[in-house]
């Protein structure tokens, strides 16, 4: 669901080896949501002078512990154990149709901090209690403001400020993690002297964290939960030098909700020796050149199209009251499919299913379920687009314009006293479909009837993008999709030539029209994206090959920094 991580990582290596999980405390409460319940209750009843007490009150808990080594070149870079106790507190003055939240200021207030992670529960109370003293303090002043600010304002738009919704109990098992930590270490280092006979590759790396998070929660409406909220992460990143100066870099992630999902050290090795391989192929590449016409997504580059053409834009903003009645965009930015319901955005024989309940696709185990999202509301399938037309939005119990309650997609903390809607599991589903074959005859049939030399083939995207600060500002923005990785030029006698420096062009949501057919194969991506407070939410993405009519592509023009001058020592 929604994790709050420890250490922000930049790569990533793991090992399964002998660790194991226990499931605990299954009953239906336990110290730490009986101390929540019972602070809660007193926050019910605060009051400052004539202020009405708060209509509406939630307290969270995360409590986590992280493990986690990296290495490069087979030597441990470092090594870290923590464990942390983080609440969350929201507190709302006024009422459901009017209250503080959607202005300026309105998300402020104070917080609690970490809080003890062993000792007596109810000092747990004494955090909450200051937690919302503030927020409430803050809370009724920011009401004030915004009461005062629409006097001499006609708002067009009427909408409620927050949505009511059923109360929801839902306790599930706890889990804590055991560790070997020195074989861990052991494996970690091995797997990242992979790169040793790489003697291209500039840097490397492999790192893992193994993150467990126990999350609670109780609010002013009788809803209560709690469920473990496991992430294991293996991340392998390389990057090296052509001999005009390009940078090169690959990143490659296994991410699991469990380690009993995690695979051996196996998969592991073949991931880092295929970045391996990957960095050296680009190094010796020759640089692309602008191409539009027919191209081939294939493989896990189509789910990594999609999860960025549709995964921002699947969810609708509020425009946020400001002072003086001038109204801004709260939380993100509006989507490209903001006020588009009934509009095509795919053709008619493709559909798009949003599924958080799904915990697994053909055995593969999906990032992107969670049992109850973080405004205590249950999640249900959403069938997002039908034969081609846009049907639904993500929501949460913010009211937007057309819609006024959640339909369980609250997944990061937002903007202004809001939370923010993201994808779950996406399922990119074809009624009309050809092996993968045929699909890239079809290709080769397009790139001949319109007289063309090649065709293109992409099979893997820069998402999410590796490569240094400086290498990614140098990179043309003139698109929503980050540059290909592994792009191929392919011939009518089949022959392929890897190419590198190409980067989309003009590729929006409204491109999504133009595919012309997709595979019967499918590919599944999961990643995970950040949000604020740390907080960051796992996503999978399952889509077939596409092929599109039309896409262009730019060849990237910079200055590159010049190559080292003394090579490299001996391994």
């Amino acid at each position: 669901m929604n994790r709050r991580f420890l250490k922000k990582l930049g790569i990533v290596g793991a090992l399964f080896a002998a660790a194991g999980l226990v499931a605990q405390q299954t009953g239906q409460d336990d110290e730490i949501l009986k101390v929540m319940r019972e602070e809660l209750q007193r926050a019910k009843t605060i009051k400052v002078g004539d202020s009405d007490a708060p209509y509406y009150v939630e307290y969270a808990l995360d409590d986590m512990e992280a493990f986690t080594v990296s290495a490069s070149l087979g030597g441990i870079l470092g090594v870290s154990d923590s464990r942390d106790r983080v609440p969350r507190v929201e507190v709302r003055a006024g009422g459901y149709d009017f209250d503080n939240t959607n202005f300026p200021g309105s998300g402020r207030g104070g917080s609690a901090g970490s809080l003890p992670v062993e000792g007596d529960p109810s000092i747990l109370k004494r955090g909450f209690w200051l937690a919302t003293d503030a927020y409430y303090k803050n809370a009724i002043e920011a009401l004030t403001r915004k009461k005062t600010s629409l006097m001499n304002v006609t708002q067009q738009e009427k909408l409620n400020d927050f949505a009511k919704a059923e109360p929801v109990t839902k306790i599930l098992p706890l889990r804590k993690m055991e560790f070997k930590k020195d074989e861990w270490k052991k494996t970690i280092a091995s797997v990242s002297g992979i790169f040793k006979d790489y003697p291209k590759v500039i840097n490397s790396g492999v790192s893992f964290q193994a993150n467990y998070s126990n999350s609670y929660y109780v609010n002013s409406e009788g809803s209560a939960y709690r469920f473990a909220d496991d992430l294991i992460r293996f991340n392998v990143s390389a990057s090296g030098q052509a001999a005009d100066g390009m940078p090169i870099s690959q990143g490659e992630s296994i991410l699991a909700r469990n380690l009993k999902a995690f695979p051996p050290d196996a998969e592991m090795r073949r991931v880092s020796t295929e970045v391996a391989k990957n960095v050296t192929a680009l190094i010796d590449a020759p640089m692309g050149e602008a191409y539009a016409g027919p191209v081939l997504l294939e493989g896990v580059s189509s789910a990594q199209f999609f999860a960025q053409m549709l995964g921002p834009n699947l969810a609708i903003t509020r425009r946020m009251v400001a002072t003086g009645g001038r109204g801004g965009a709260a939380g993100q930015a509006p989507g490209e499919l903001e006020g588009r319901i009934g509009s095509k955005v795919l053709p008619e024989w493709m559909d798009v299913v949003d599924d958080p309940t799904a915990e697994s696709y053909k055995g593969h185990e999906l990032l992107g379920y969670y049992p109850i999202d973080m405004e205590a509301v249950v999640p249900k399938p959403l069938n997002i687009i039908e034969k081609g037309l846009l049907k639904n939005y993500l929501l949460t119990r913010q009211p937007v314009r057309g819609y006024e309650g959640s339909n369980g997609h609250a997944r990061l903390p937002g903007g202004n006293g809001a939370k923010q809607a993201v994808f779950s599991n996406l399922f990119i589903q074809a009624k009309e479909k050809v092996t993968e074959a045929e699909l890239k005859r079809k290709l080769m049939d397009m790139v001949q009837q319109r007289g063309k030399a090649f065709g293109i083939i992409v099979r893997k995207l820069d998402f999410p993008q590796t490569g240094s600060t400086a290498d990614i500002r140098r990179r043309p923005g003139s698109s929503a999709v980050t540059p290909p990785l592994m792009v191929y030029k392919v011939f009518p006698d089949g022959k392929e030539e890897l190419v590198r420096g190409l980067s989309f062009t003009g590729v929006t949501v409204r491109s999504l029209r133009d595919i012309s057919a997709a595979s019967d194969q499918e590919h599944i991506f999961d990643y995970i994206a950040s949000g604020g407070g740390n907080y960051i939410v796992g996503h999978s993405v399952i889509a077939p090959s596409v092929l599109f009519e039309d896409m262009e592509f730019e060849r990237r023009e910079s200055d590159w920094p010049k190559p080292p001058i003394v090579p490299p020592p001996a391994r």
